[in-house]
């Protein structure tokens, strides 16, 4: 059965914000008038098209930003403050991906091709991909898909003992499991030191031009 989100956005790019530190500094203005999807933090920054989370934490830790946010949000279930925000889809994750439940031997592998076939994986960086491919965009560009640190975790922190390698393992682990499947559009990262190595680099200077 299809979802009516399901390619809301076909054949349009679309650029998924995700949180990496390679992103410290950067013109989030440069992005305006773009399909964005920004994940998490990123809503106290810029006000991407679509908003993404799937942590239960982010409407409490984010709630001043997301009051002046108006645009769509898509989120885990139980994570949208739907008292607020009327225009809110909770999509569920498909459990089999990510984790064993039942009698299950292994995890599935199988990608959904519509928002209700639930998400793919786990971590946001990984549903949040998803996301920009059944909305139908393409291409896609990943800014801040990094899966290192550098003195802390996130674009806007400096706090080495925040490090940890291991931390985004899974959703590294989805990521190139989706890049493996043969319907995807081209998808393309931005960050040219990113550890995710499954996708063709692409100048982040020459899809945006630095503003004057």
């Amino acid at each position: 059965m299809a979802h009516k989100l399901d390619n809301l956005y076909e054949g349009l790019p679309i650029y998924v914000i995700s949180t990496g530190t390679s992103l410290r500094g950067f013109d989030f203005a440069r992005l305006n008038g773009k399909i964005t999807i920004g994940i998490n933090r990123v809503v106290e920054y810029f006000h991407p098209t679509v908003l993404h989370f799937v942590d239960q934490t982010a409407k409490t830790n984010h709630a001043k930003a997301l009051r002046n946010y108006n645009g769509m949000i898509i989120a885990g279930i139980g994570t949208v403050p739907t008292h607020t925000h009327d225009n809110a889809f909770e999509i569920s994750r498909n459990v089999d991906t990510f984790e064993l439940s039942g009698n299950m031997t292994s995890t599935s592998k199988k990608v959904g091709r519509s928002f209700t076939d639930g998400w793919f994986g786990s971590g946001a960086g990984c549903t949040a991909l998803h996301t920009a491919i059944l909305l139908g965009g393409n291409p896609i560009y990943l800014l801040g898909y990094d899966y290192y640190e550098d003195n802390g975790r996130h674009f806007d922190e400096y706090d080495e003992l925040r490090n940890d390698k291991n931390l985004y393992a899974v959703s590294f682990e989805g990521v190139e499991q989706i890049s493996r499947e043969n319907w995807i559009p081209k998808i393309y990262n931005c960050n040219p030191i990113s550890k995710l190595t499954c996708f063709p680099q692409v100048d982040i200077d020459t899809i945006l031009p630095r503003r004057p």
